[in-house]
């Protein structure tokens, strides 16, 4: 526990309300501990009742003095947490728009907050993702308080008007993702696009924070996404002071077992379900090494139900054979809409992984992950090979529909996973 330097300031007051702090631990998922700390704004009137941030900035946007409660707040903040705060043991503290850009104010918090006894290193400061319109304003600030020590946030990315663009050219060290990615109704954004968005600031090398985590299931999704922080109603409400830990690091523990078991028992069934249709591939792959006709090569592994088509590409990644249906494929009438995509024998398919995978490994049956067909099919899973056909190089590859693949696989699995 770090100690204020000198004595402690008066208790802050802004118009008359004494201003306090609250504190909501954030955890890091791999290190199963707490990391850090945001503290959060409160008034306390003559009433004796807590007023709320938004309550507190209302009225001072209506007495133009937001710049004054706002910096009064990191001072409250940093002589607060400094009584208790651990050691290596990040404090967020949320700063708006107006004090970052102010081309003074990285020094003066670096003396406050040295002041109080927490070095600029163990600060993280929040900015909200939409504040202000400069975009080269902002770059400017986030260096400018990283010279002094200080790492830089951008908090409830994903809410409203959110721009990756921006973000890109702020380049804060760490993302916090806003509430409603975790909450969204639709369950496909959710489980699709929080990994992916994860994994994307991941190669940007920002940290990435899941905000909002009230449920066992909203940490499952958390977890599952990738995320590095995790910080809500699940670990307990905001409070003055440290909160324990012990029953988060269970909760983490739990989490990341049930994760490992499902991937394992998700795995098996996937497998399971794939046995039939690499089976019977690797049977079509040997009779053309043998040199059977295409068609009659692959009449097994096209009457399987989700067998979409079976393809044959030249060293150049062009259709060298033309394409074989399977008892997948969607019919024309119903796919319409998707006719420019229809035209496989003039494009060029050598970029795909399953094209570059096959003829790194020749003659190894190899299997892609799910992607969206770029010919209307939908999800799609590829198996593909090397082979010689007839004396002549090509990949021989088969598409598989695998919403409609995968769909059992959830029967398969025991009900604790």
């Amino acid at each position: 526990m770090r100690r204020a330097l000198g004595k402690a300031p008066p208790q802050a007051a802004f118009d008359g309300i004494v201003l306090c702090s609250l504190f909501q631990p954030i955890y890091s998922l791999p290190h199963q501990r707490q990391v850090g700390y945001e503290a959060l704004l409160r008034g306390v009137p003559s009433t004796g009742d807590l007023l709320a941030p938004f309550e507190l900035f209302a009225k001072a946007i209506v007495e133009s003095s937001t710049s004054t409660l706002d910096r009064l707040s990191h001072v409250t903040h940093l002589h607060n947490a400094a009584k208790w705060l651990p050691g290596q043991t990040w404090l967020f503290l949320n700063v708006t728009p107006a004090s970052f850009i102010d081309p003074g104010y990285a020094q003066q918090l670096a003396d406050v907050a040295r002041g109080s006894g927490i070095r600029p290193e163990e600060i993280v400061i929040e900015l909200l993702e939409s504040g202000g319109s400069d975009v080269c304003a902002f770059a400017q600030a986030t260096q400018a308080f990283r010279s002094h020590g200080f790492l830089v946030a951008v908090d409830d990315f994903g809410a409203g008007h959110s721009n990756l663009d921006r973000l890109l050219t702020l380049r804060p060290d760490i993302v916090k993702l806003d509430r409603s990615l975790i909450h969204a109704h639709q369950p496909d954004l959710r489980e699709s696009v929080m990994p992916k968005l994860v994994s994307l600031l991941h190669e940007a090398g920002m940290l990435v924070v899941a905000e909002g985590v009230e449920t066992e299931e909203d940490l499952l999704l958390a977890a599952r996404s990738g995320v590095d922080f995790v910080q809500g109603f699940l670990f307990g409400q905001p409070s003055p002071g440290y909160s324990p830990e012990d029953e988060a690091t269970q909760q983490i523990e739990t989490v990341f077992d049930t994760l490992a078991h499902t991937r394992k028992t998700s795995q098996l069934a996937i497998d399971l379900l794939l046995m039939p249709y690499r089976t019977l591939f690797a049977e079509a792959a040997e009779r053309m090494w043998a040199g059977a006709l295409p068609e009659k090569a692959c009449e097994d592994l096209r009457a399987l139900p989700c067998t979409v088509s079976c393809f044959f590409l030249d060293q150049g990644g062009r259709e060298c054979i033309p394409m074989i249906a399977g008892a997948g494929a969607v019919e024309i009438e119903v796919a319409s809409h998707l006719a420019p995509l229809r035209k496989l024998s003039i494009g060029r398919w050598d970029n795909r992984p399953y094209f570059v995978d096959a003829l790194a490994q020749p003659q190894r049956l190899m299997v892609s992950a799910p992607y969206l067909s770029a010919t209307g099919a939908g999800l799609c899973v590829t198996l593909s090979i090397f082979i010689n056909y007839r004396s002549e190089p090509l990949v021989f590859g088969a598409d598989l529909n695998w919403e409609r693949l995968a769909a059992p696989a959830a029967g398969l699995l025991p009900p604790s996973a």
